[in-house]
């Protein structure tokens, strides 16, 4: 495996981890009832693991969830949204698809966070989980969708070898330049 892609992959968990740890240890929120909130998370997991793919985006959701109110709720969802937009995003791009649709696939992560509801038996504050997936899926298909346009290179560091990134030649997608 390639050293640079590694590296790359390490730096982009750390720096979208972190930011997405702080936003919520300090409380940088909107409450949207009692449990659930509207904060940045949402957007640092979605960007970290579209650009760093399923592994990052596991660490980074994982990370997400550590200060929440109930950390098993969050754990569990942002990790599993995180690897669900990482993988699709690492399949859309080798497919040609336009990777910011990837960002769809947080919703794995609210199903998730709908059954820890329905465990801890929370279901009077579902009504603001759907209010934030409502708001931040279509913000980090928007997000993405211009972040990958003025720099597609932020994908290809981390899904191909060194020598394909930047030169020109064609990625396994005829249609598209790497």
């Amino acid at each position: 495996m390639d050293m640079r892609k590694i590296r790359y992959q390490v730096l982009i968990t750390l720096v979208f981890s972190l930011l997405a740890f702080l936003t919520r240890y300090l409380n940088l929120i909107t409450p949207l009832g009692d449990i659930f909130v509207l904060d940045l998370r949402d957007f640092f997991v979605a960007i970290g693991a579209a650009i760093g793919g399923p592994a990052p985006g596991f660490i980074i959701g994982f990370m997400a969830g550590v200060p929440a109110k109930i950390p098993a709720i969050d754990i569990a969802a942002f990790s599993i949204a995180g690897l669900t937009v990482g993988f699709f995003s690492t399949y859309f791009y080798r497919k040609g698809i336009d990777v910011a649709y990837s960002a769809v696939f947080m919703l794995a992560g609210y199903a998730v966070a709908l059954v820890m509801v329905n465990y801890y038996n929370l279901w009077q504050f579902s009504t603001g989980l759907f209010a934030r997936a409502l708001i931040c899926i279509p913000i980090n298909i928007f997000i993405l969708h211009y972040l990958f346009q003025a720099s597609p290179k932020l994908l290809a560091v981390a899904r191909y070898e060194e020598e394909e990134i930047g030169t020109g030649e064609t990625s396994p997608d005829p249609g598209r330049k790497v």
